[in-house]
């Protein structure tokens, strides 16, 4: 049974992680002003670091800028933040012997940002790995999307789903058990909404800002069940700051509400002390796996949004971010991929590394609401390996 709470910061042992100076050190607040990630074209180191080439996550030499003075940008960048596919040791050695538990943004990590929020399909490759994840580690998905969509999109039932930035979440759907049977949490008394009175509110607030940008070309407006988005990625240039403008008109009516920002979408949210950061604390302490010397949470995500979880792990001590990006920019994660491709090479490589004697896992292999369903017969190769030969495919070694 999940259990409603104040969701405070667990303290962990401080050496479970590297020291928090030097190449491990943690980053700046994210800058959530127009720039950066509200460019038209993403910066893009090519010289030896072109983008990964997988499946649907396949980009052509059109989306990069050939700029050396970029490509030296991201990797004096990389020095503070090194990707995690070609440190893979150093992961392995921060998790030796720990129990992990893996948390994941969905657009722009699990799936390559697009111009239709609602072509945002997970690919079949991708849905394999993170459902072999979730086999060898609990594992959810925090989103700014509204559950029930993010559920429509991964079609995995035996993962934990954190809607509206957190505010919106629920256990597996399997009958008798998250991953292989035997325990889970399951949807009965489960669902936890910190912000459940907010919902007609909400309503309301998608049918005006529907009618207020109906006439902005390009524009969309999304209800995520407890906020609302207003896209601006297909609007002109010129448009972007009226449908900006206009979501700070609509909040400026509203006590109780507040606006925030993500890659090229404004949105509206209720004035809560609730974000994927405490989503994150909230679902560790669910699981029973907080305050636990030996549980390293890690958070994969690519968005301003995705800043309160990796500040949450930082603060905490209790895991570490990894920041999905193309250009440099401020972060408080300790480790970087590239795009959706390299999060899948990742996750492959983590995947293999369960099998080993490393994970804590095998010597206490369930939670509340999750148990271990690892294959012995996965046919991956050594997890340094496949993450290497990732990383050489990604052309991120």
């Amino acid at each position: 049974m999940w259990r409603s709470y104040s969701a405070a910061q667990p303290e962990t042992s401080p050496s479970a992680f590297p020291s928090s100076t030097g190449p491990f050190g943690p980053g700046s607040r994210a800058s959530f002003e127009l720039g950066d990630d509200d460019s038209k074209t993403p910066v893009t180191a090519t010289n030896g670091y072109p983008r990964a080439s997988s499946g649907q996550y396949s980009y052509g030499q059109s989306d990069l800028v050939d700029s050396d003075e970029a490509a030296q940008g991201y990797l004096a960048w990389q020095e503070n933040h090194p990707c995690i596919l070609t440190h893979f040791e150093l992961f392995k050695a921060a998790v030796e012997g720990k129990r992990l538990a893996v948390f994941l943004d969905y657009d722009g990590t699990l799936t390559p940002i697009v111009s239709n929020p609602d072509d945002a399909k997970m690919s079949e490759e991708m849905r394999n790995v993170v459902r072999a994840v979730a086999r060898a580690f609990p594992t959810a998905i925090i989103s700014g999307r509204g559950r029930e969509k993010v559920e429509g999109f991964v079609q995995l039932k035996e993962l934990f789903y954190a809607g509206s930035h957190g505010m919106d979440i629920a256990g597996p759907r399997v009958a008798n058990g998250s991953s292989n049977g035997t325990s889970c949490i399951g949807r009965t008394g489960g669902d936890f909404q910190p912000a459940a009175h907010f919902r007609p509110l909400i309503d309301d607030i998608f049918e005006l800002l529907r009618k207020r940008l109906k006439d902005v070309p390009g524009s969309s407006v999304e209800h995520n069940n407890f906020c609302v988005s207003a896209h601006f990625r297909n609007c002109p240039g010129e448009a972007w700051q009226e449908v900006i403008s206009t979501v700070e008109d609509v909040v400026s009516e509203h006590d109780d509400l507040r606006m925030t920002r993500g890659r090229k979408v404004v949105e509206i949210r209720p004035k809560v002390d609730w974000h994927k950061g405490t989503a994150l604390s909230h679902l560790v302490e669910a699981l029973g796996l907080s305050q636990q010397p030996d549980v390293v949470a890690i958070y994969v995500g690519d968005d301003h949004t995705d800043e309160d979880a990796f500040r949450t792990l930082e603060e905490t001590r209790q895991g570490f971010g990894i920041l999905v990006s193309t250009r440099p920019k401020p972060t408080r994660a300790r480790f970087t991929v590239r795009d959706p491709a390299c999060v899948q090479a990742f996750l492959s490589g983590i995947v293999e590394w369960a099998k080993s004697k490393s994970n804590g896992w095998h010597a206490n292999p369930c939670c509340n609401g999750w148990s271990m369903a690892l294959s012995s017969s996965t046919s991956m190769e050594n997890p340094s390996e496949a993450a290497g030969a990732a990383a050489v495919a990604a052309g991120t070694s």
